[in-house]
């Protein structure tokens, strides 16, 4: 074999110098977040927002309540939430498990063992300067709309329907994904186990399945949504313990050295990759981080949802980079051709690399269900949390009369606790999406989805980035124009911070953000697959057509 006759374990300095350089990338997305937690907190010390939690939960809610009433808006959802609350809605609904499950074959197979060594350590700190923008944002408008409210603050109703229009089809995009991830894996573990041929008919009954015990979940267990969101933040963990430590136990070290991952090669090890696969795998690893927002869109479930929320979207973005990283790097080691047992697998990734996850975390474990079953339930469970995402927003733009059917979408069941119509939307609306997708783009329906939810979920984030970068430069051009005091008699002193700011780091972090969110949306539709541009533009049309339209939309009272 070719790979067999080409050395790719280097020994003496070049190794000492590779593996430096490596450690050293990884580590640079880690460092990135520590000092944005630092300038956070030391900006929180210095602020003026005072925590009333000292005096009790009851008075905190209390002034969440009120503060949320500034907005203009009722307090229904149930307010019951803590820290860990918020960090679970992010976590969960960004999907590590399942994300790492549906995307890490692809995105292998397509730019090489160099996609997880260069890409992911970049990728990471692009989408680490996102969350922390986006956090800074739910800081500043901590209501349930996220994104959508933030932009319709800044920018008024034309941006904040683009915005929030975007938000929910993304949303539904990445539902539907997580859906179909979900009832693929599962019919082909049950077609194997039971014995029958699977179809497109087996795989929409399965998908069926799946999204209506979400949707019955999120009916009838809003009192334990709490525990359901820790529980499926703890089972990713164990999840992710259980593989890296299976193979680490039978497969370490395995048959090439950490440099392989840093020489470019592709996924075969005999060429360089080229420079379009690796940026599409690239661009695949960038939908693992999409749904950090989950937080911002429990704003209004949570206790103190200037300070929790923020640090939930943000945290939670940096542990699921964590996470990734040592499993994704050790996984790509020993699944590489060649390497022992899991090298028996490299075939399949090289034609489709769906269920390379899902196998190889199944191999560690001497080819045991438990595994495979335990991925199978983490990706559910995140797409029960993107669900709740999603219904917030339908929730939060149809109470402010900006989609159809606002009236019954923005009824809220009391007895419930939930807005079950808003619910059952996003539950209908997902399956539809995933359907019509699967007949439609046929073998493609995967790489549609994935660039439909990248772009839909990248553009809606950089309306509401794009407007607090414009408002702060000219707040700064007009102060370099005047005097302190002329500039304060002419704008006055300004609205404060949020609680969780970025201060003077802050423009420099939007900036590339903003340019991160930009470029990757036009390359997904680009590169990756057209049907992500295609639905991006139809969903900006409906979006501006309904903000010129809805007379009836119910501009959120600044605070």
């Amino acid at each position: 074999m070719l790979y067999e006759a080409r050395s790719y374990i280097i020994v003496g300095g070049d190794t000492m110098v590779v593996a430096i350089l490596g450690v050293l990338l990884a580590a640079i997305p880690c460092l990135f977040s520590v000092l944005v937690a630092r300038k956070a907190l030391r900006g929180l010390r210095a602020g003026t927002y005072q925590s009333l939690i000292p005096y009790g939960k009851d008075m905190q809610a209390a002034q969440d309540k009120s503060e949320l009433q500034r907005f203009g808006l009722p307090q229904v959802l149930p307010r019951k939430g803590g820290g860990l609350s918020a960090a679970a809605k992010s976590f969960n609904a960004m999907g590590m498990v399942g994300g790492a499950a549906l995307l890490f074959g692809p995105a292998l197979a397509s730019g090489g063992p160099s996609v997880i060594g260069f890409g992911l350590p970049l990728v990471a700190l692009l989408s680490l300067c996102v969350s922390s923008a986006i956090a800074e944002l739910a800081s500043g408008v901590p209501t349930a709309g996220g994104v959508y409210h933030a932009a319709y603050q800044l920018g008024g109703r034309k941006w904040g329907m683009r915005a929030g229009w975007l938000q929910l089809a993304g949303n539904m995009v990445k539902l539907a994904l997580f859906i179909g991830g979900f009832a693929y894996l599962a019919d082909g573990l049950l077609a194997s186990r039971l014995g029958y041929e699977s179809s497109s008919i087996s795989l929409f009954i399965v998908a069926a399945t799946a999204v209506l015990t979400q949707g019955l979940i999120g009916q009838y267990t809003s009192g334990f949504s709490e525990k359901i969101e820790a529980g499926g933040t703890w089972l990713q963990l164990i999840i992710m313990l259980l593989a890296l430590a299976g193979l680490t136990w039978l497969f370490w070290p395995g048959d090439y050295s950490p440099v392989v991952l840093y020489q470019g090669l592709d996924i075969g090890l005999t060429d360089p990759v080229g420079l379009l696969p690796f940026v599409i795998g690239l661009l695949l690893l960038s939908a693992l981080f999409t749904g950090m927002d989950g937080a911002g869109h429990g704003a209004e479930e949570i206790v103190e949802p200037r300070i929790r929320v923020p640090w939930g979207i943000f945290l939670s973005s940096s542990y699921t980079y964590i996470g990734l990283l040592i499993v994704l790097l050790l996984m790509s080691l020993i699944t590489l051709p060649g390497s022992g047992v899991l090298g028996e697998a490299y075939g399949v990734l090289q034609t489709t690399g769906l269920t390379s996850f899902t196998e190889y975390a199944a191999a560690a474990w001497g080819g045991s269900y438990l595994l495979p079953a335990l991925i199978l339930l983490s990706l559910w469970q995140s797409g029960l949390q993107t669900m709740t995402s999603c219904s917030r927003v339908a929730f939060s733009l149809a109470r402010d009369g900006a989609i159809p059917f606002s009236s019954r979408l923005s009824m809220y069941s009391y007895r419930r606790n939930a807005p079950l119509y808003a619910i059952w939307f996003a539950a209908t609306a997902a399956i539809l999406l995933l359907v019509s997708t699967v007949v439609w783009q046929a073998n493609e329906s995967f790489m549609a989805l994935v660039s439909a939810s990248i772009v839909l979920l990248h553009l809606a984030a950089v309306i509401p980035i794009g407007l607090r970068w414009q408002a702060d430069r000219k707040a700064g051009a007009a102060k370099r124009r005047m005097t302190k005091e002329a500039f304060k008699s002419r704008h006055g002193a300004g609205d404060p911070p949020p609680p969780w700011h970025l201060g003077n780091w802050g423009q420099v972090i939007r900036l590339v953000a903003m340019v991160w969110l930009v470029f990757s949306a036009i390359l997904t539709a680009g590169i990756v697959h057209s049907f992500g541009g295609i639905v991006a533009a139809v969903v900006m049309l409906a979006g501006t057509a309904a903000g010129a339209s809805l007379i009836a939309v119910k501009q959120p009272s600044s605070h």
